[in-house]
């Protein structure tokens, strides 16, 4: 595989997170002055956390002992094998580096005392341990952020992928059409090892690589968070890659609906193009009343396409300005709410059973029984009693 043939010999040809690199070099070379003994990096599948690990141990010119988390279940598996390797000098006296992969594969319900006991052996390791993850809110992740140096990886920047794969086609003489190159560029979102794997599999010798060929690859299954959705809808003006940020996003249509409501003035400042992206917000609300009503959720095509590509072709102009999102006031609110509220659907549905009517006429016999709370608190004590209430 063309990826594993061509993976960085120096940290000079290593694509992206070059901030990232810094921290994690300065960290090693100061390790038995540092205050923690493990770096734990996280990022996205191919980003170069591993190929990274690897350039490390060659620039320390220390040897490399690599497992990874699916292969060390267990407490007693660790305190045999991992615990070990931090323990013994290595041959001749070199160095030694330990990476473990995928410390978010540790599973806190089968794996019980094992995110603990790495954390006690990492506090007294002789030698550096780095640990990769991709989900850092797992368990396991979070206690090891307890006791290691956290530096996170980003995506590979688009530019950079294009930069990189014309590098590949160099070295291997491939003939590709620079609009095909971005196109799988674009489709591997930030993975370059990905990207590589699609160019090599497009690639016949002789043969011109088109942008027909390049769009018979899929994009990339993968799910965005919340700002990086945010940040495509409120910047680009494609609507596929609009449509495909939200179709990809983390969360549902009507909370993303919510984060662009709450951003669409901090984002546009023509009052034109505030006016039209929340015209769209406005027909996609319209689009979710006709499913509640009518249960019909092919609909739901229409309110996606309203909250991203409306919104996003809503502007006349691109605009520069940073990047900051505020949390939304109303989830913010349903959040601080959230124990009242479900207080209330309890009382109301104790009404409702009692006196057998539907939760809005229920609701309309809560200021009589916080009247009689106050006025008659044995008569309310009786009431509530059989209602199963407490107001």
């Amino acid at each position: 595989m063309w990826a594993i043939e061509l993976k960085p010999k120096t940290f000079e040809q290593f694509a992206g997170n070059k901030k990232a690199i810094t921290q994690l070099k300065t960290w090693a070379h100061n390790f038995k002055n540092e205050r923690y003994k493990a770096v734990l990096i996280i990022g996205p599948t191919g980003c170069g956390k591993t190929t990274a690990t690897e350039l490390l141990a060659k620039d320390l010119g220390f040897n490399i002992i690599e497992t990874n988390a699916g292969d060390m279940r267990s407490k007693k598996e660790l305190q045999l094998f991992f615990g070990h390797a931090l323990q013994q000098q290595s041959l001749f006296f070199r160095g030694k580096l330990v990476l473990m992969d995928e410390v978010d594969g540790i599973s806190g319900r089968y794996d019980r005392g094992a995110p603990g006991e790495l954390a006690t052996i990492i506090k007294t390791s002789k030698h550096p341990v780095i640990l990769t993850a991709t989900d850092e809110n797992t368990n396991a992740v979070k206690a090891m952020k307890k006791c290691a140096k956290v530096i996170k990886f980003e995506k590979i920047e688009f530019d950079e992928l294009c930069r990189a794969l014309n590098t590949v086609c160099t070295t291997k003489n491939i003939k590709i059409d620079e609009k095909a190159l971005k196109i799988i560029a674009r489709n591997a979102d930030g993975d370059i090892r990905a990207a590589i794997n699609d160019l090599q599999s497009l690639n016949e010798k002789d043969k011109l690589i088109t942008q027909d060929n390049a769009k018979t690859i899929d994009f990339r299954n993968f799910e965005r968070n919340t700002k990086e959705t945010l940040s495509i809808i409120f910047k680009t003006n494609d609507c596929k890659i609009s449509k495909e940020a939200i179709d990809t996003c983390e969360k549902d249509l009507d909370e993303m609906s919510e984060w662009v409501r709450d951003n669409l003035p901090r984002q546009y400042d023509l009052p034109e193009d505030v006016a039209g992206g929340y015209n769209m917000l406005s027909r996609a609300d319209i689009f979710r009343g006709r499913i509640m009503r009518q249960q019909y959720y092919r609909y739901m095509v229409y309110q996606s396409a309203d909250i991203s590509y409306g919104v996003s072709t809503a502007k006349t102009q691109k605009y520069s300005k940073p990047l900051e999102f505020h949390f939304p006031a109303k989830i913010a609110i349903l959040g601080r709410t959230k124990f009242s509220r479900a207080k209330e659907n309890k009382n109301l549905k104790g009404i409702g059973e009692s006196l057998h009517c539907s939760r809005k006429v229920a609701r309309q016999y809560i200021p009589m029984l916080k009247i009689m709370k106050e006025k008659s608190p044995e008569t309310y004590a009786k009431l509530s009693e059989e209602l199963g209430i407490d107001i």
